[in-house]
């Protein structure tokens, strides 16, 4: 996997979304509830993350991948497409998976 390196554009439009979320909490639930079960419990910690306070995008993308690490291809490809949709929610960089 490539070393993530993202521009001050994409961390802007990261910390804008991050905030968005910040202020609206609430704002993936539905998306998050469509999920099947074995997506929920990711999804929910993808989204602590996003709402935690940290800072280091290397630590973030870190944080992101243990989320990841073992769960059945299945789960991944339905992360995938929540993914595109909290993007999509939040106007997110899209950057690497």
């Amino acid at each position: 996997m490539a070393e993530l390196k993202p521009t001050p554009e994409m961390i802007e439009k990261f910390k804008k979304g991050r905030a968005t979320l910040k202020a609206s909490p609430t704002l993936l639930d539905d998306s998050i509830d469509k999920l099947s079960a074995g997506a929920q419990e990711p999804a929910k910690k993808f989204r602590d993350l996003m709402l935690s306070d940290e800072e280091d995008m290397a630590k973030f993308h870190v944080a992101a991948t243990a989320i990841k690490t073992g769960l059945a291809e299945d789960v991944m490809k339905e992360l995938e497409a929540h993914r595109a949709e909290v993007i999509r929610i939040l106007d997110l960089p899209a950057g690497p998976a």
